[in-house]
């Protein structure tokens, strides 16, 4: 994983963003379970998926897809990677990651 990926993944917590896209988190016997709205027509009637809070990330059940904060924005934004990680660190106030080039 790059630095900039790495970076946005320590300083921002994924249930946070999962709220702010509007995925209710609840506990359920222990169990950080909630819906999930990326797989078949968008409506999941039982929740599918799971967060995981020791690795920040979550894992959608009928996906089959283990997702992290900046997988999360790619998919609900329709974006690449790249503007996904400015995304984040525009909405959750870190400077945006420059890359400079090395001299050869």
């Amino acid at each position: 994983m790059s630095k900039r990926a790495n970076r946005i993944k320590d300083k921002i917590p994924l249930d946070q963003v999962l709220s702010d896209y509007g995925y209710h988190v609840h506990t359920d016997h222990g169990d950080q379970q909630f819906s999930c709205d990326l797989h078949g027509d968008g409506n999941d009637g039982r929740p599918s998926a799971r967060f995981y809070s020791e690795t920040n990330t979550w894992f959608c059940f009928a996906c089959g897809k283990v997702r992290d904060s900046i997988s999360t924005v790619m998919e609900k934004q329709g974006v690449d990677f790249s503007s996904a990680c400015k995304l984040l660190e525009l909405k959750y106030g870190l400077p945006v990651w420059e890359y400079k080039k090395q001299d050869t």
